[in-house]
């Protein structure tokens, strides 16, 4: 495993720890924690779709304004049947 991936793991298991640390030592209850609990997982889930969605549209922009349209680009070319059927 590189020392990359190692670290990003630890870092990961250490927020988690962390996390649960705090919610086990809150003053609130159970029923309270699961809810913010939920609350925060649906706006995460949210703000992660919405942001696959922007990165996806940009994708596809990036893709259509870059690679030109092959009719414009291939327009000029003419071919005889022969040619064409050499070819295949």
């Amino acid at each position: 495993m590189s020392r990359g991936l190692g670290t990003l793991i630890t870092g990961i298991a250490a927020f988690a720890g962390g996390v649960i640390t705090g919610l086990l030592l809150t003053p609130k209850s159970g029923k309270e924690n699961r809810q913010w609990i939920e609350d925060k997982s649906h706006k995460i889930l949210e703000d992660g779709e919405k942001k696959i969605g922007e990165v996806s549209k940009n994708i596809k922009k990036s893709v259509k304004d870059n690679l030109p349209d092959l009719y414009e680009a291939t327009e000029l070319l003419h071919f005889e049947d022969e040619e064409l059927e050499e070819d295949v």
